[in-house]
């Protein structure tokens, strides 16, 4: 088995679980993200399954010399870099930028976020499509 289609397929269902909610129920969605980055604590814990899964996808990236596993080298490096500055250094920094995004009002028009849920189910499919590619 590879390590970069178990991986992918791994990101995509994980990538189109939370974007998939995001498309079906945005403000039930929006609401759950807000209480999940409530407290610095909340945040960091959040920052430190970004870096796992980040860490796993630098691993499994590494292990191959293939397109896909140049993507998830570099998307990995890109969600170890983040998480580390943003979630685990500097979360009430994250909160303030990420509670300026979310829209206070829930029962508004949500359709860009779900036009963004349906960005990230497409690319959750194509990241299981590839991944199976690649076992």
């Amino acid at each position: 088995m590879s390590k970069v289609g178990v991986v992918s397929i791994v990101l995509g269902v994980l990538v189109v679980c939370s974007r998939g909610a995001l498309l079906v129920a945005p403000a039930a969605t929006l609401r759950w993200f807000e209480g999940l980055i409530g407290t610095n604590g909340r945040t960091r814990a959040l920052g430190a399954v970004s870096l796992a899964l980040g860490a796993s996808m630098v691993w499994a990236g590494a292990s191959e010399h293939s397109g896909l596993a140049t993507i998830l080298s570099v998307g990995g490096w890109a969600v170890v870099g983040i998480s580390a500055l943003a979630l685990v250094l500097f979360p009430a920094a994250y909160r303030a930028i990420v509670e300026g995004m979310l829209p206070s009002d829930t029962d508004a028009d949500l359709t860009g976020w779900r036009v963004l849920g349906l960005a990230g189910v497409i690319l959750g499919g194509l990241l299981i499509y590839f991944g199976a590619l690649a076992l």
